[in-house]
């Protein structure tokens, strides 16, 4: 609902606020198509003002397959990944969070990347309170994701976008669906990589996109921040 980028989601969700005059979602898109993944293996899942989204991708020459989250209010984001299950079946998939700008380096590297899990990571050291921070071995390995961990001891932030293989996302899936039985549906969808993780399934393996543009927009300042970056050729 990006209630952090009123006024501007009064009349629009999160990912069709305009960056550099282009919704972010129709950027994710493009992107998505520059790496050959276009047309209905593209799920989409909506839920707050889904008919300006739909609308809006549709005008833009997308036609990926639209997935509705009816507890998009009440419930996290755990949900909405849940909700691709049928569409995505027993594929892999990508999943990326849908108020990411990130540049076109970002896709290739995370599908090189070794899996079964791949987490895109910004290292850095002055993770914030807000950051989903990773804990990983000395190979990539991860061992823990929250944003309440120890900043110091961990390497980076994951910026919402993650490569599951064939032979993991079932336990994804089936992990998320845990969720709701044990009263935690107000816990973000990359718990379930946390949990996965701590009991040694996976791996999840971080893939540094450190020298990439990525970043996140909650807030306005976000936006600002994105809109520099994008004006500077970044």
């Amino acid at each position: 609902m990006g209630s952090r980028l009123a006024p501007l989601t009064h009349d629009r969700p999160k990912p069709m606020v305009a960056v550099g005059g282009t919704p972010l979602l129709v950027r994710t898109l493009a992107r998505l198509a520059e790496v050959g993944i276009r047309g209905p293996d593209v799920v989409v899942v909506t839920g707050y003002r889904r008919e300006v989204l739909e609308a809006g991708v549709r005008a833009s020459g997308f036609a990926p397959t639209f997935v509705f989250n009816d507890k998009y209010e009440p419930w996290n984001s755990f949900y909405s990944l849940s909700c691709a299950r049928g569409a995505v079946g027993a594929d892999a998939f990508l999943s990326i969070e849908g108020d990411v700008l990130f540049d076109e380096r970002v896709l290739p590297r995370v599908l090189r990347a070794p899996g079964p899990g791949v987490l895109a990571t910004e290292v850095r050291p002055d993770c914030d309170a807000e950051a989903m921070k990773v804990i990983a071995d000395a190979d990539g390995r991860v061992r823990a994701l929250a944003k309440t961990l120890d900043p110091r001891a961990s390497m980076g932030e994951f910026i919402g976008i993650a490569r599951i293989d064939r032979e993991l996302a079932p336990r994804v899936f089936d992990d998320l669906a845990a969720f709701v039985d044990e009263g935690i549906t107000h816990q973000y969808y990359d718990h379930s990589y946390h949990r996965l993780a701590g009991r040694g399934l996976g791996p999840f393996y971080v893939e540094d996109i450190t020298d990439c543009m990525a970043v996140e927009i909650d807030d306005l300042d976000d936006l600002a921040r994105a809109e520099r970056l994008l004006a500077a050729g970044a």
